[in-house]
């Protein structure tokens, strides 16, 4: 019984495929002037399947994110337009790595590591964020190695 249920699980989304959802792009560009705050998260694809989902980041000129880590989930950024930096905690320390990223540059970020991105240019960054899980979750530190300032759930 239970190989026919692992068999009758392969085999449906072919018979019966989920339905596409798009997300245009005029739907995650922010308003300029923008007044949001200097980084900007938009759901782009969040709670259509239970092993994917992407977000948009818009980093402002001058500013940075929160130091933060992805909790359980892996991610993918790619930079889309402007010149950023991405900071990462690579060890049990304070191991800190810089990397500049343009655009159409691709950065793997594991689950649990600690991040930050950084703008120090006069123009929006934009990056595409892909995490493996059906919505972003993770946590927003107060510093490197610090205490949870905000859960995302």
């Amino acid at each position: 019984m239970a190989s026919f249920l692992s068999v009758i699980s392969e085999i449906l989304p072919m018979i019966m495929p989920s339905s596409t959802r798009i997300t245009r792009a005029k739907q995650l560009e922010p308003p300029h002037p923008t007044v949001e705050g200097p980084v900007i998260l938009r759901e782009a694809i969040v709670n259509k399947c239970d092993k994917m989902c992407a977000s948009v980041l818009t980093t402002r000129p001058n500013s940075c994110s929160t130091i933060r880590h992805n909790s359980e989930q892996d991610a993918i950024v790619y930079a889309i337009s402007g010149n950023g930096i991405l900071v990462v905690n690579q060890g049990l320390g304070m191991d800190l790595k810089t990397h500049d990223l343009s655009p159409g540059d691709f950065a793997f970020i594991p689950a649990w590591t600690e991040h930050q991105v950084k703008n120090e240019t006069e123009e929006d960054i934009v990056w595409l964020i892909i995490q493996s899980g059906p919505r972003p979750i993770g946590a927003d530190l107060a510093d490197w190695g610090g205490d949870m300032i905000t859960i995302r759930n």
